[in-house]
Formats: structure tokens, sequence, C-alpha cells
């Protein structure tokens, strides 16, 4: 399989809820392809998503590994493409989901 063969299968996932499944076929597609935007931006959204849905069940400190992982692949975003016009939001995006998981620590949720 190819990039875009991953990134299709990682949106299908995501259309069908099946995240874990979206960030793995994400996660291929941006190994294989490190410069794509949009491959980093959508593992991004699955990684937050998920994290979230995780959130909700009380494991915080497994959600934060998610949400970690969200900001990296937002900077990565970035950082593959600054003149994408999302480019800039992916950045604020991290920086938020980063100062976010920062006060759920210091709230003591998870180490």
């Amino acid at each position: 399989m190819d990039t875009a063969d991953w990134f299709e299968l990682g949106r299908e996932a995501m259309q069908s809820g099946r995240l874990e499944d979206a960030i793995n076929a994400f996660n291929q597609a941006s190994s294989m392809t490190p410069s794509s935007f949009a491959a980093w931006w959508e593992l991004g959204r699955a990684c937050n998503l998920f994290g979230t849905e995780i959130e909700g069940t009380g494991d915080h400190s497994r959600a934060n590994m998610y949400k970690i992982k969200a900001a990296f692949s937002f900077d990565r975003a970035a950082r593959a493409n600054p003149n994408d016009p999302n480019a800039t939001k992916a950045k604020a995006y991290a920086g938020t989901i980063r100062e976010a998981q920062k006060r759920k620590k210091e709230m003591g949720l998870f180490e």
C-alpha cells in the first residue's frame, strides 16, 4: 500500500468512528510521506478525538498520551507545509492541547 491508500483507509476509519484504526493508518501515511500536511493533520485530529474519548472513561494517563501525540502531529503538519492555509491553526491546536494537558497534570489527573 502507498501513502494515498493509507490516508484513504484512515479517512474511512474516521468516518466510521474507528479511531484507533484511523490513527494506525495515518501513522503509516505520515511515516511514508513525512512532508504530507494532510497526513499529519488527520493524525492529529484522530489522536485528539481518541484522547477525548478515553478521557470520558476516566483513564487520564492514557488519554494524555494521545493528546500529546495530537499536539506533536499538529506541530509536524505545520512544519511539513508552513504555507498550508491551516498551518497557523495547526500550531494553535498544538499549543492549546499542551496547555490543557499541563493544567490537567497540575490538577493531579495523571502523573
